[in-house]
């Protein structure tokens, strides 16, 4: 590779582009991070036109360059453009992110849960097990990310191909959870699954979970991540453990393999976190072998593309006990005649596949009955444990990324002849951001080793108001952190592209996070509510 002193790289201004006298060769060069580009052909295609590569052509453009766009554009297009290196120039590693796992860990500040870190952050309760499968992880959703981001701008549903190309990878039924991981060895031991990190289904615990949905949201652009797992993540765990049915392991399997898709149809235009009102009504057949199912759900995440939808339905009298948790299977022609889907246009992207969900006499088997008649409301209320602290999940993982972000542009960002880093009030915004996601993340993995270490029963009982105010502490800190990105990029936080495309991102759908699965006001009363249970009656001041 050929090396360029500046004197040489400034008399390649491409002659037809020159506005001097000065001598220059046809061709235009420019120098970035220490390497040297033939821009030539490039330049009349630029996206920011012909005049912006002018006022840089035959010099060392690399802070404008950052101060425009991220290291991944360079990434592009390193390899075809890049003809030297530059004498003296500081050249930054081009390698892309696609080797080991531990090439993939970021060293910006905090960008990393403590488990990523330098092995003196010591923890009792991350393994070696669990670092490697993180990167396993990672490193195998690297290979997706480019088609799920295009699929993300393309406004499309899912496809059922790349459905199955993804759960193939085992990376759907970590979605899934410890309930289906029976299911997931058997598919692993018959070479229908691969898993990540090496490791064995039957040794993935709580804290495996923790990470594949936390690295999932960090990876995975917002509306792919709901139409792929969404309604999947917070319906299947409940099929696992409550439907007493012959087919329930063809169906956990169907659906963890891609081959079939899943959701949670409980909210309803009159019922959203108070689900005691629902009004969707089952009666029983004449012949006693189906429910009639008649109503309506709204909006039902993944519902456009699902095949099983669990859903709760009222059977009995008003208020939570005549609630009953009905599996609903459309691959069943005489109950899909009942089921019809019309789709939401919502915040994030169409691909999250939102809709309204209609039954109309939809016939279903007894059979299909989750649990017992008229006692839904408990299960419903169980599997509402795990929904809300796999939001906390997504959560942790979202506002990593913002921030690794954030240090990134301020490092980059140049304003009143110093960067954005130099001015104590910016050093301000991210202190607050990484005390509120420090302090974050010690009360999930607090919780989650309770979780771990509990028996279901006892974490029903004993966690339901915890994880109410986790889930109010986690939406609120987003708030904070999504706030003072976009202080932090201005425009571009507002621009559904370049380098601040995913602050955008995340601006414009971290409300879901506060209101789906339980309302940030709903969580905090129930939170305080379990509480004052235990309250002790003769405490005074």
């Amino acid at each position: 590779m050929k090396t360029y002193t500046k004197e040489e790289l400034a008399m390649h201004v491409g002659s037809r582009f020159a506005e001097d006298d000065r001598p220059s060769s046809d061709k235009m060069l420019i120098a970035i991070d220490g390497y040297v580009y033939d821009i030539t052909k490039f330049a009349a295609m630029h996206p920011g036109g012909l005049a912006v590569l002018r006022m840089v052509a035959g010099e060392d453009a690399t802070k404008q360059f950052y101060a425009l766009h991220t290291k991944s554009v360079l990434e592009k297009y390193h390899d075809k453009f890049c003809v030297g290196v530059l004498a003296g120039g500081k050249k930054t590693d081009l390698k892309l992110p696609e080797k080991t796992g531990e090439d993939l860990v970021s060293l910006v500040p905090y960008a990393e849960i403590p488990l990523l870190r330098p092995k003196w952050v010591a923890s009792p309760w991350w393994t070696d097990s669990h670092r490697a499968f993180l990167l396993d992880f990672r490193k195998t959703l690297m290979a997706f990310k480019p088609e799920l981001e295009k699929l993300e701008k393309a406004g499309k549903y899912c496809s059922s191909e790349l459905q199955q190309r993804v759960g193939a990878t085992g990376i759907l039924a970590c979605m899934n959870g410890m309930a289906c991981m029976g299911v997931a060895q058997k598919l692993k031991d018959e070479g229908k699954m691969s898993f990540p990190g090496g490791i064995e289904p039957k040794d993935f615990d709580l804290w495996h979970e923790y990470l594949a949905n936390q690295e999932w949201a960090r990876a995975v652009p917002v509306g792919v991540r709901n139409g792929m797992s969404g309604g999947m993540a917070i319906s299947m765990p409940a099929i696992a453990t409550f439907w007493k049915n012959s087919q329930k392991d063809s169906v956990v399997e169907q659906i963890m393999l891609g081959q079939k898709r899943s959701c949670l149809a409980i909210s309803e235009p009159h019922a959203g976190s108070d689900v005691a009102k629902i009004v969707t009504m089952a009666k029983k057949s004449k012949c006693g072998k189906f429910y009639i199912v008649n109503g309506i759900k709204k909006w039902i995440t993944a519902g456009m593309n699902a095949d099983f939808f669990s859903v709760a339905v009222r059977t009995g009298g008003g208020g939570n006990k005549g609630i009953s948790f009905l599996l609903i299977d459309i691959s069943n022609a005489k109950t899909a005649e009942g089921v019809s889907v019309t789709h939401i246009k919502t915040s994030d992207a169409k691909t999250a596949a939102t809709a309204w969900v209609y039954f109309d006499d939809c016939y279903v088997p007894v059979q299909n009955l989750m649990g017992k008649e008229n006692q839904g409301f408990k299960l419903i209320m169980s599997n509402f444990n795990h929904e809300r602290w796999l939001i906390c999940a997504g959560v942790m993982g979202g506002v990593r990324a913002i921030l690794q972000d954030c240090f990134l542009w301020c490092m980059q960002r140049e304003v009143f002849g110093k960067t954005l880093m130099e001015q104590p009030v910016i050093r301000n915004k991210l202190a607050r951001m990484i005390g509120a996601i420090e302090s974050l993340e010690g009360y999930m993995e607090s919780l989650t080793w309770q979780m771990s270490n509990m028996s279901h029963i006892a974490a029903l009982t004993e966690l339901g108001g915890p994880v109410a105010i986790l889930k109010y502490q986690s939406t609120r800190i987003m708030t904070l952190v999504v706030d003072e990105a976009v202080q932090l990029f201005g425009g571009r936080a507002l621009t559904a592209s370049g380098m601040g495309k995913n602050v955008e991102m995340v601006q414009r759908t971290y409300k879901f996070a506060s209101i789906l699965g339980g309302s940030e006001e709903i969580m905090a009363d129930l939170g305080v509510r379990q509480a004052l249970l235990r309250f002790p009656r003769n405490a005074k001041l």
